[in-house]
């Protein structure tokens, strides 16, 4: 662990922060270094809010970790939460509880792997707050905006609907698994520097056959029942359909972490089923990649069920549980 020698203050670190992020997007009036950030939001839009934590030792192993690609997953994981609501991100907020491992260097660099992020997505790093803590505590709070006809909740599926996915899963489980070995670097980007899907759910967002989304986070066995619940309906889940990428395809249990890895910040989708050959074949010309169908919706509690071969089994969702699972 490097000291800091001599320590910077905290106007220093931020006059180096906001070396890093270099010039903002427009749409922000006022950012770093005053009281408050401002920014100007579309009238016929909706305004989108969304925030999250990483912990040192909870979410991430700093020892293991580059700044750069911490700062971007800080930034990802919030910018996916727009993503699954249809929306534009506008801004983002950090809060940094900071041990003596952040001098100078760590600090540019983190926010520089954020900043590059930001960037293809117009999004303004804003400013923030530091504060000395016992372990690194990263905050991340990202607002965001949507036109209210191309919002899309979780809760919007409905019986019939097929389950669609907007690429492969269980990439970023298998790269947290093997990150300590020389993985592929595939592997190793899908955990590390995630690619929130803002073009996808924007693009989704805009159609009339999709009536939900919301992002794979927890792994899709647990996300898709929060999904099922909070509609009001079950799921069938098609194991046949989960084909893993090639990448893990030769692992014993690939299909374990594509339903319960998490960190895949894939969009689950729920499509009308008369329009989603459609939809699929306008997706693929627009992104290069399959929006893959793997189940369906239909009446029901929020039950989830498992198909294959024929039989049909429920299934108790499991997943990332962030109060009860610490970094591996």
């Amino acid at each position: 662990m490097r000291t800091l020698n001599p320590p910077l203050s905290e106007d220093q670190l931020v006059a180096a922060i906001a070396l890093a992020l270099g010039e903002q997007p427009r749409r922000l009036v006022v950012g770093i270094g005053d009281d408050a950030a401002a920014w100007k939001a579309p009238r016929s839009h909706v305004s989108l809010l969304t925030t999250d934590t990483l912990v040192d030792d909870v979410h991430f192993r700093l020892a293991s970790t580059t700044p750069q690609a911490l700062g971007h997953k800080a930034l990802a994981v919030n910018l996916s939460d727009i993503a699954a609501m249809g929306g534009t991100p506008a801004l983002a907020v950090v809060a940094l509880g900071i041990t003596d491992v952040v001098d100078e260097s760590w600090a540019r660099s983190f926010y520089g792997g954020m900043a590059k992020l930001a960037r293809r997505y117009q999004c303004a790093i804003a400013g923030g707050d530091i504060v000395r803590a016992p372990m690194l505590t990263i905050s991340v709070t990202v607002a965001g905006d949507v036109r209210k006809s191309g919002m899309r909740l979780r809760s919007g599926a409905k019986p019939g609907d097929l389950a669609c996915i907007t690429g492969p899963l269980g990439l970023a489980a298998a790269g947290l698994r093997l990150r300590d070995t020389e993985t592929s670097p595939l592997l190793r980007a899908a955990y590390e520097t995630p690619t929130p899907r803002i073009l996808e759910g924007k693009f989704l967002g805009a159609s009339r056959a999709t009536h939900a989304m919301m992002d794979i986070s927890d792994g899709l066995s647990l996300d898709i029942a929060r999904m099922a619940r909070a509609s009001g309906v079950d799921v069938c889940l098609d194991l046949a359909a989960l084909k893993p990428h090639e990448a893990i395809a030769a692992m014993a249990d690939a299909r374990e972490l594509m339903l319960h890895g998490g960190d895949d910040y894939e969009l689950l989708v729920a499509v009308d089923k008369r329009a989603y050959a459609h939809l699929a074949r306008r997706f693929k010309a627009r992104f290069k990649r399959d929006l893959t169908s793997v189940g369906r919706f239909e009446k029901g509690t929020g039950k989830v069920w498992f198909v294959e071969s024929g039989e049909r089994r429920e299934h108790i969702p499991r997943g990332y549980d962030h109060l009860l699972t610490r970094a591996g």
